[in-house]
C-alpha cells in the first residue's frame, strides 16, 4: 500500500529503540524523512546508522522531550534539517509507579513524560501543520490508559490523561487538516520490556521465558502472545498516512486483544 508520505517530514521521539524506532523505520520505508530524537546519544546515533543503513533520510538529535525546551529544540532541529515538520509521533514515555507507595516526584515525573511531552511537541507542530492544511500527530499510548491495574498505576493514569489530551487536540484541529490519534498498544517486546524480563529472571532464578509466561498470565492476551515493536509501528504507519485521512480522535487498540470491553 502506498502511504502517500514520500518526502513528508517526521519527528519521532523516543526514537532510538522499540517502537519509536520501528515507527521510524516503517515511515522511512515509506519515503518520510526523519528526525530522530531521544536522550541517549550513542543509542540515538546507532539507531540512526540503521536507517541509513536502509536508505531512509535521516537527523538526529540528542533531546529529552519531557523539558519543554528541549521539545522547542527537537522541532527546530527537524526544520533545520528538512524545511518543515508534517508528522509527529510521540513514542517518549514509560514507567511503573505501583501503588504500593505514593511517591508525589515520581508521579509528576511520569505525567511530564507520558503526557506533556507529547503535548508539548504536538502543540509546536500544530501551527504551521495547521496553516499548510496537513499534519499527523501520533500519541503512543497503552493499554493501561485503557485498563486500570495498581502495578502501573502512575503510568496508567498519565496514558488516560494522554488519550484526553489526544481527543481534544483533534476536536480542535481536524478542521484544518491535522488530524490526532492515538494507538495503544498491550505487552510489546520491546528492548526495554525484554531486559526487564531477564533481569527479574536472574533475581528469581528462572528464564526470561518463564517470567514473559507469568506476564502473559496476569495480563491474559487473545492471541496468546505478547507484540513486536513493528505491529504497532505499521499502525503508527498508517495513521500517519493519506490513506487514514478520515480517522481523527482515534484510540487504536493494538494490542493482540488484550482490552475485552467495548469502548
Amino acid at each position: 500500500m502506498d502511504l502517500g508520505i514520500k518526502d513528508r517530514v517526521a519527528i519521532v521521539t523516543g526514537g532510538s529503540k522499540g517502537i519509536g524506532l520501528a515507527a521510524a523505520a516503517e515511515l522511512g520505508r515509506a519515503g518520510a524523512k526523519i528526525l530522530l530524537a531521544a536522550r541517549g546519544e550513542a543509542d540515538l546515533d546507532d539507531a540512526a546508522e540503521r536507517l541509513r543503513a536502509d536508505g531512509v533520510q535521516v537527523a538526529a538529535h540528542v533531546a529529552d522531550a519531557a523539558k519543554a525546551e528541549d521539545v522547542d529544540a527537537i522541532y527546530e532541529a527537524a526544520v533545520a534539517a528538512f524545511g518543515r515538520v508534517d508528522i509527529a509521533v510521540c513514542s517518549a514515555g514509560g514507567g511503573h509507579g505501583p501503588l504500593r507507595t505514593f511517591d508525589w516526584e515520581e508521579w509528576v515525573r511520569l505525567y511530564e513524560l507520558n503526557v506533556l511531552s507529547a503535548v508539548a511537541l504536538a502543540m509546536r507542530c500544530v501551527p504551521e501543520m495547521r496553516e499548510r492544511g496537513w499534519g499527523r500527530i501520533v500519541f503512543v499510548g497503552s493499554t493501561s490508559g485503557r485498563e486500570a491495574d495498581a502495578r502501573w498505576a502512575a503510568y496508567g493514569a498519565a496514558k488516560a490523561a494522554l488519550l484526553h489530551a489526544a481527543k481534544s487536540l483533534s476536536l480542535g484541529y481536524s478542521k484544518h487538516g491535522v488530524l490526532v490519534n492515538c494507538v495503544l498498544p498491550g505487552l510489546t517486546r520491546t528492548e526495554g520490556v525484554l531486559a526487564g524480563y531477564q533481569a527479574q529472571a536472574e533475581r528469581l532464578g528462572v528464564t526470561a521465558d518463564d517470567v514473559e509466561q507469568r506476564m502473559l498470565e496476569l495480563q491474559p492476551i487473545a492471541m496468546g502472545r505478547a507484540g513486536e515493536s513493528v505491529e504497532v509501528a505499521d499502525a503508527i504507519a498508517f495513521l500517519c498516512s493519506e490513506r487514514a485521512s478520515w480517522i481523527a480522535g482515534a484510540s487504536l487498540l493494538v494490542d493482540g486483544g488484550t482490552i475485552r470491553v467495548t469502548p
